[in-house]
């Protein structure tokens, strides 16, 4: 069973197992007014697509899908983080709805977009709207869902959903981990579901992913290089051009955004 056949409901707990944590099935049959065996169920189809673990009378994620916070990932490589972010902005038209989704650079494009006229931005994304509250230019639409303290973003299929009523011009996202033969990857199943939801209802989509992507490890696949437009980047890893030979195939256009690129 792919991503694209759960149920809502089991989109719902893995949203709130990655949100609140450990996820016990007695509580989760109360919560649904669900039989245990209807909830466990659920969980043995979650566990054996390998978004979560079983552990006596609950579910909790894989241990390898923890991801840091959005705070620390914003000081990593935030230079090259913040030009990526100034090259997107200028492919941006003023007056485009643009979709912003998960991750810290994302929210070094808003910072960037500030100046622009007329966008429209619709985002999960917490700190992408609260950069853009100093922008009255722009105009701002704020998905609801399951709040992620660590993420400061809201995921789930309420957010799923309200993504779904528009049409981006441009869809901006981020990865968690960037992978020659997989493409992008992340790390929980509702990360995934947000970027693959931008990506299917955006005209043009460019993702903003510095070079040490390519040596982390995530284990949710999200979509194939062809299905991104662009990827702007600092620069692409030493590998002997296998990242290069990957996009280049896929029909990924790559601009590199290094210093003195501007």
């Amino acid at each position: 069973m792919g991503q694209d056949k759960l149920s809502s409901r089991q989109r719902d707990i893995l949203a709130l197992i990655e949100t609140e944590g450990a996820q016990y099935i007695e509580h989760l049959a109360a919560r649904y007014d669900m039989t245990t065996q209807t909830i466990r169920r659920d969980i043995n189809a979650l566990c054996d697509m390998g978004y979560a673990r079983r552990f006596h009378g609950g579910v909790d994620l894989p241990v390898e899908n923890r991801n840091i916070s959005v705070n620390v990932r914003a000081a990593l490589n935030s230079s090259a983080k913040q030009r990526i972010a100034r090259r997107i902005a200028t492919a941006i038209e003023p007056g485009s709805t643009v979709f912003m989704g998960i991750g810290s650079s994302v929210q070094f494009v808003a910072a960037a977009l500030r100046e622009h006229e007329g966008l429209r931005v619709v985002t999960n994304n917490i700190d992408v709207a609260l950069t853009l509250s100093e922008a009255p230019q722009i105009e701002v639409h704020m998905t609801g869902g399951i709040l992620r303290h660590d993420d400061r973003d809201v995921v789930g299929a309420d957010s799923l959903r309200f993504f779904e009523k528009f049409y981006a011009s441009y869809a901006v996202i981020g990865a968690g981990a960037l992978d020659p033969a997989k493409g992008i990857l992340d790390f929980s199943y509702s990360e995934a579901q947000t970027t693959t939801t931008l990506i299917e209802n955006s005209r043009l989509q460019f993702l903003a992913a510095d070079v040490s992507k390519w040596v982390r490890d995530a284990s949710v696949r999200v979509v194939p290089f062809s299905r991104i437009s662009c990827l702007f980047t600092d620069r692409l890893p030493d590998d002997d051009g296998v990242a290069a030979r990957a996009l280049g195939a896929a029909g990924t256009e790559v601009v590199l955004c290094g210093e003195g690129a501007e």
